[in-house]
């Protein structure tokens, strides 16, 4: 049994109180899962409303180090930061409430995928947001190995702990939706990128390869990433569950409390701890989920053991704190040919898999990359949007 103890000084969290207190051992692993947004980002949450204000790498930097520290000086040894926290996930310029959204948008086609409502940047179809915002946003990129990233693993190194970063980053061309583990001593443990940007998030970002799915022993038990909507899709979960983590980290970019009307079905907590959930209970893993608003930990039962609410005050409240006693991980089973995600499990799928459907690979498997120069060109207008 792996004992969970929530952090969180002091607030009501899931149910009861608790303070930040305790040290760090390898049995002791205390995530600090950060859930207030990046300085140049809009609020209230939901808000779509951006008018002057502009991405900014340097400041979410800055703010990240503060939270390092403070994450360090409250007993954690590990932090999480939300998807595409550096240097934000966008919203756009204009604030359409949810009641005056149109619904033809926000429409769920099962044939396509369950989340092609997902837009990027929030709401982009109502204003022309690739040329109001999108050059800044590049520009604001991270550069892997240039000053920025390199500030970030210097404040890694200094408060020793192991980072969970999620960040828009500029190679080469393209765009992509990057993920990393990074160790005390600086080292990558994990690279990936976003293996199938969800929705609209695709027009802008390169998609990633399945080689970078992978799960790895760290001094606190096996570990692996996803992000956001990847927690949707057997292409992407799968792997993940067949490789036998113990816990995982999840991020999303934003997230609004259960039952919330401002916020859009896929925003809102419901669909998203039920996805998590289900994760955690085909994966026998822990899940942490930060996300700026509602943020959250499931369990290998895909319960919901700690919570905060969206509506938590930032700045007495900038992280969720979660303990394990991770004394009972077994980190030398990397793979159990008896689970529901192993390779018999596969094969049966692939056996028993519809013989009436055509071998036809489709659209939406083929690995899309989107060049920057594209981007920048203005061919791409985001505000384009079919009402009828």
């Amino acid at each position: 049994m792996h004992l969970g103890v929530t952090l969180l000084a002091p607030i009501a969290l899931h149910g009861f109180l608790a303070h930040a207190t305790g040290t760090s051992n390898d049995s002791n692993l205390t995530v600090a899962l950060v859930r207030a947004p990046p300085p140049d980002w809009p609020l209230p949450v939901y808000s779509y409303k951006w008018d002057d204000i502009m991405p900014n790498l340097n400041s979410s930097i800055d703010k990240a180090i503060d939270y390092m520290h403070e994450a360090k000086e409250n007993g954690a040894n590990w932090i999480l930061f939300p998807e595409l926290w550096f240097p934000g996930y966008v919203t756009p310029i204009t604030l359409f409430p949810s009641s005056q959204r149109p619904t033809l948008f926000f429409q769920v086609s099962i044939h396509n995928s369950i989340l092609t409502s997902f837009s990027f940047p929030k709401g982009a179809l109502y204003n022309n947001w690739t040329n109001t915002h999108l050059p800044s946003y590049i520009a604001n990129a991270m550069v892997v190995g240039g000053p920025e990233w390199n500030r970030l693993i210097s404040a890694i190194k200094a408060t020793k702990l192991y980072a969970g970063l999620t960040f828009a980053q500029r190679a080469g061309d393209n765009l992509y939706m990057a993920q990393t583990l990074i160790s005390p001593l600086g080292d990558q443990l994990i690279f990936r990128h976003k293996l199938r940007p969800s929705g609209d998030e695709r027009d802008i970002f390169s998609d990633g390869t399945m080689d970078q799915l992978k799960v790895i022993t760290s001094a606190y038990g096996r570990v692996g990433m996803l992000e956001c909507g990847e927690h949707w899709y057997p292409s992407m979960t799968f792997p993940m569950q067949a490789q036998t983590e113990n816990f995982h980290l999840g991020p999303f970019p934003y997230m609004g409390n259960p039952g919330d009307s401002r916020y859009l079905w896929w925003e809102g907590a419901e669909a998203n701890t039920g996805a998590v959930g289900v994760y955690s209970n085909l994966a026998g893993a822990y899940s942490f989920v930060a996300a700026v608003g509602y943020s959250f930990v499931s369990s290998p039962l895909a319960q919901v053991v700690a919570s905060i609410s969206a509506d938590a005050s930032f700045e007495k409240h900038p992280m969720l704190y979660h303990t394990l006693d991770t004394t009972s991980f077994n980190t030398s089973e990397t793979y159990d040919p008896d689970s529901q995600a192993s390779w018999g499990v596969l094969q049966q799928i692939y056996n028993g898999f519809p013989g009436y459907i055509p071998k036809i690979e489709g659209s939406l498997v083929p690995e899309k990359n989107v060049s920057i120069d594209y981007l920048l060109s203005g061919a791409l207008n985001s505000s384009q949007i079919d009402y009828n």
